[in-house]
């Protein structure tokens, strides 16, 4: 794999950050640097290097992250923010799957979509 300026600056992103990204928020991120179709290109190659996963919820954004083990997400609909759940239910989905349909799992993704309290609270006292 040949690790471009543009590559290793999207990777450098996810050193510190540990929450899907989108390419706008990456564009944005990295400062405007690189066009949004590089942005996009790259993506795909990590993508399909299985250096970073993809996942799509409800407003049809295809957000990426890196594969750091065992994440699961809690995500707002309404400011798009990610937070982490930090509780997992893998274990027994996973022995009703295996046992009991006889489907063999190769990987997951658990994710919740909701409104963050913020949003809730945002427009109280409004009138």
């Amino acid at each position: 794999m040949k690790l471009t300026k543009p590559r290793k600056d999207i990777l450098k992103l996810y050193e510190n950050i540990d929450y899907p990204l989108n390419a706008e928020e990456i564009y944005n991120l990295l400062n405007k640097k690189y066009d949004l179709s590089t942005i996009y290109r790259n993506l795909n190659f990590f993508e399909k290097n299985h250096i970073l996963k993809s996942i799509v919820f409800s407003d049809k954004i295809t957000y990426y992250y890196r594969p750091n083990g065992h994440i699961h997400y809690i995500y707002c609909i309404k400011c798009k923010k990610f937070e982490k759940l930090d509780m997992c239910f893998e274990k027994e989905y996973s022995k009703y799957i295996e046992e009991i349909l006889k489907f063999k799992i190769t990987d997951h993704i658990l994710y919740f979509e909701g409104i963050c309290s913020n949003c809730q609270h945002e427009g109280e006292g409004k009138q």
